[in-house]
C-alpha cells in the first residue's frame, strides 16, 4: 500500500490517521475502484446494446425486403 492518499489534489500521510481514518480509507478506496468497474461494464453493456439494435435493424430490413445481407456479402 501506498504512504500518501491524494485527497482534492492534497497529499496526505497515511500513518498520520487513526484506524478510524484508515478504515474510512479503505472503504472509499474499494468505492472508487466499483465505480471504476461499474463504469467499465457500463461501457461494455452499451457496444453490446448497440451491437444488438444493429441486429435488430438488420433483421427487420430482411424481413421487409426478403434479401439476406449475409449472403450478400459472404463469399
Amino acid at each position: 500500500m501506498a504512504d500518501f492518499f491524494d485527497l482534492d489534489g492534497v497529499k496526505y500521510k497515511i500513518a498520520d490517521l487513526s484506524d478510524n481514518g484508515r478504515n474510512i480509507l479503505d472503504k472509499l478506496t474499494f468505492a472508487n475502484l466499483k465505480i471504476h468497474e461499474l463504469k467499465n461494464q457500463g461501457a461494455l453493456l452499451t457496444k453490446a446494446k448497440n451491437a444488438y439494435i444493429s441486429d435488430i435493424k438488420t433483421e427487420i430490413i430482411q424481413g421487409e425486403s426478403g434479401i439476406d445481407f449475409n449472403d450478400l456479402f459472404d463469399e
